[in-house]
């Protein structure tokens, strides 16, 4: 059988004729098309898998075999860094619950100075991390405004004795308060220069010597402001506490009621006593 030449060729058999170098350019660019397409894809599923690794660490991993290693180590690194995570906050809660041992020491100072017990005699029961709504309250005031002036701080409990004292304390440690209506009876622990200053006082009012003049009873008060230290009647709720002494001195068949503060500068007799 004899086939045409190509100047025998019909048109349309002319048009479908392509070189062989064309050929090989078409197939090329048809492969590379291919791989491009391929790695775009690629591409495309991992972006997608990453977000899901994120969210929902098992179920990602779950789903995609080639990922399957890279996965599990993903997965146990992101557990074992949220885990680290809320260990440390946890431990951090808990530590701000624990009453610092600084703050202990002086609360306990205070107690054994008031009480005349050593330190080691003495223990905190209780500790409560508190936020006072502002420095009155803090003070144990009883009439309080409504200011919003927070104080952080402890509310504690010390065991002197069969008694239990409340302290309030700030979170520095720098304002210890005793709630005032613990009173701490102790007649030989009020300083002597307090006591000979009140027999003084006693001895020039009433003409009696102060050889035959006796402190009977020495309490060891918080008075909530200067007008009841002055013995006031009718005094506001204002809380502006002065730490003192309450004093009764006896000389013969009478007997005197003072207030003194703790530095001995104001001495305060009954008005009662004094009307005597």
């Amino acid at each position: 059988m004899k086939f045409p030449n190509n100047n025998q060729l019909s048109p349309f058999h002319r048009v479908f004729q392509v070189p062989k170098g064309a050929v090989l350019t078409l197939l090329l660019t048809s492969l590379l098309y291919w791989g491009l397409n391929v790695n775009h894809s690629t591409a495309n599923a991992i972006s997608l898998v990453q977000p899901a690794l994120r969210d929902k660490p098992g179920t990602a991993c779950a789903k995609s075999d080639k990922l399957g290693t890279a996965c599990a180590k993903s997965e146990r690194t992101t557990v074992s860094s949220h885990g680290k995570s809320a260990q440390l906050a946890q431990n951090t809660n808990q530590q701000s619950k624990v009453l610092p041992k600084r703050i202990a020491k002086a609360i306990l100072r205070d107690a054994s100075k008031r009480s005349d017990i050593p330190m080691r005699d003495l223990q905190v029961t209780q500790a409560t991390p508190k936020t006072f709504s502002n420095p009155c309250i803090f003070k144990f005031g009883e009439v309080c405004t409504r200011e919003y002036k927070p104080v952080e701080g402890w509310e504690v409990n010390v065991q002197v004795k069969n008694d239990s004292w409340t302290y309030h304390v700030d979170k520095s440690g720098s304002q210890v308060v005793l709630d005032p209506k613990v009173s701490a009876s102790q007649p030989t622990a009020m300083p002597k220069a307090l006591e000979a200053t009140i027999l003084r006082d006693a001895s020039q009012r009433s003409k009696t010597p102060v050889a035959q003049l006796k402190i009977t009873q020495a309490t060891q008060k918080t008075f909530g402001n200067p007008c009841e230290f002055k013995f006031g009647e009718i005094c506001t709720k204002e809380f502006n506490p002065i730490g003192g002494w309450e004093v009764v001195v006896a000389g013969g068949s009478q007997s005197w009621t003072y207030h003194v503060n703790e530095s001995g500068s104001q001495v305060v007799l009954d008005p009662k006593a004094a009307s005597q």
